[in-house]
């Protein structure tokens, strides 16, 4: 298992054409003195839409990096991952994010949120936690329906580390993100129990996505052009 490195950025490209201008800005970033990683993901429904295949995610990485002289580590991600969908980033990858929102809320087995409250009796009562500003209160009963909504997805995304990790291929990989699209918690204690049960699990998780809970937008903007008149119109959309 490597460690990702400290600063890291996610990169998409879609269409297989931007790697180099991608990777561009992580050079000019690293003049700067700071050298931040990329990441180039493209997931199973973006290569389904626009027909291409991991293989040519790492392709147009690689030649980025050869023809850039990039002498820092870069990343592949399998993104969004599941049990269904993983198999054919295997051989391209080696970093993972598991998305495992469907299932969420899918019921563990009794005896597993037993066995999990009963070997985390510190997940019970008043809890400080070092960088948040108040203590927060559990209960067994609390615990136990957190355990109930979460563990078995915890649980699946164990099942998924170890399917890679039977596969791979390609040397030491990054179990890099565990994600639930909307669905995954943002109160603290939560994450907390969370984190435990990715513990327990022993998959070696490097960071985690909570649920984003405010107002966010996100901006469209189409470029039309008439062939009659050949004026440029934009339109946006919120």
């Amino acid at each position: 298992m490597l460690t990702l490195e400290k600063f890291s950025i996610g990169v998409g490209d879609r269409f297989a054409h931007q790697a180099k201008a991608q990777l561009t800005a992580c050079v000019m970033a690293d003049r700067s003195g700071v050298a931040v990683i990329p990441v180039w993901n493209k997931s199973n429904r973006e290569h389904l839409i626009v027909g291409s295949e991991p293989g040519s995610v790492k392709a147009a990485a690689d030649a980025a990096v050869r023809e850039l002289a990039w002498k820092h580590p870069y990343h592949v991600d399998a993104d969004h991952i599941n049990l269904g969908t993983v198999d054919r980033f295997i051989d391209a990858s080696d970093f993972y994010t598991l998305d495992v929102a469907a299932a969420i809320g899918q019921p563990a087995p009794a005896a597993d949120v037993e066995a999990f409250v009963g070997r985390h009796p510190e997940l019970i009562g008043r809890l400080s936690v070092p960088g948040i500003a108040e203590p927060f209160e559990t209960t067994r009963q609390s615990v136990e329906a957190v355990a109930g909504k979460y563990l078995f997805a915890v649980q699946e995304a164990g099942r998924i580390y170890r399917h890679v990790a039977e596969r791979q291929r390609r040397g030491p990989f990054r179990d890099g993100s565990f994600h639930g699209r909307d669905g995954l918690a943002a109160n603290s204690s939560e994450l907390l129990i969370i984190l435990a049960a990715i513990a327990d699990e022993e998959d070696p998780i490097q960071t985690i996505a909570p649920k984003f809970t405010g107002r966010f937008n996100k901006v469209w903007t189409t470029l039309a052009i008439s062939p009659s008149s050949r004026r440029n119109s934009t339109t946006t959309w919120r």
